[in-house]
């Protein structure tokens, strides 16, 4: 197969890893919180779980074919990438200052330490040190226990309880369950197609792992903005829930690929 073949394939598997997200992991998620009657900041933790799903699958691939640099170059880069995302849109739609609220500060922070931490790593040359899966695994749970602790508990909002029942929850769950099994499969032939690029191509691993980023951070850039469009389309805008769901998306998404994702590919790596 030759090299430009590979990247059409590459860019293809891209594609369809994106489209299981948009069109069935995000669809599914949105029939199952609303009846379940969550409110905006689960509903953006869950949005950021989700949308993980590609770095998850991608960095395992990488670790298990002997290419963890690539997916180590996944997590760092695609926690910049989204970061980018999330300005893009809240500037979009002009809801930048809202920032400035002190119920983001927690969130605000653990988002600024999921991009400085990967790049700190990299200069220390700490990227497959068992106790080190350890300790990022602790960190993820810190961040869980203190976003607990800290912020108030999640409300749902009443608008979304007219919608309860529009559609069954079972329907919700059997989308979701595609969409994974979808993305399992893209995201394993991504990680195969990433090691023959870099054995082909005789280029850095971390190249890859940042063309690896861009495309599994598609998804989050199409929920920064939906975020924003469908709370402006329903004149919900400019009341701060609609930046607690973008802002938990992004922190939710980042510290779940680098507390969760990343220690599972170091310790896949750390075992080969």
């Amino acid at each position: 197969m030759s090299i430009t073949i590979k990247l059409a394939v590459l860019a293809v598997l891209g594609a369809a890893t994106v489209a299981s997200v948009r069109l069935l992991i995000l669809p599914g998620l949105n029939i199952v919180s609303i009846n379940l009657r969550f409110g905006s900041k689960a509903r953006g933790q869950i949005l950021g779980y989700a949308t993980s799903l590609p770095e998850l699958v991608v960095v395992i691939s990488s670790a298990a074919a002997g290419v963890f640099d690539a997916g180590f170059w996944n997590i760092a880069s695609s926690n910049i990438i989204n970061w980018v995302l999330f300005l893009s849109a809240i500037f979009t739609y002009r809801q930048h200052h809202e920032l400035a609220a002190k119920m983001f500060i927690d969130e605000l922070i653990f988002g600024v330490v999921s991009v400085a931490l990967p790049l700190g790593l990299f200069v220390m040359s700490a990227q497959t040190s068992i106790p080190l899966a350890g300790v990022l695994l602790l960190m993820f749970g810190l961040y869980r226990y203190l976003d607990y602790k800290v912020n108030d508990k999640p409300v749902a909002e009443k608008e979304e309880h007219a919608q309860r029942g529009a559609r069954p929850t079972w329907l919700g769950i059997v989308i979701l369950f595609a969409g994974v099994v979808a993305i399992s499969v893209t995201g394993k032939f991504l990680g195969a197609t990433a090691e023959d690029l870099v054995d082909d191509l005789q280029i850095s691993a971390w190249l890859i792992g940042w063309v690896l980023g861009f495309i599994t951070s598609i998804p989050e850039m199409s929920s920064f903005f939906l975020v924003y469009k469908v709370h402006k389309r329903q004149g919900k805008a400019h009341k701060l829930d609609d930046t607690q769901e973008a802002l938990d998306a992004l922190v939710s998404s980042n510290m779940s690929n680098l507390g969760i994702i990343l220690p599972v590919g170091i310790l896949i790596a750390a075992l080969i």
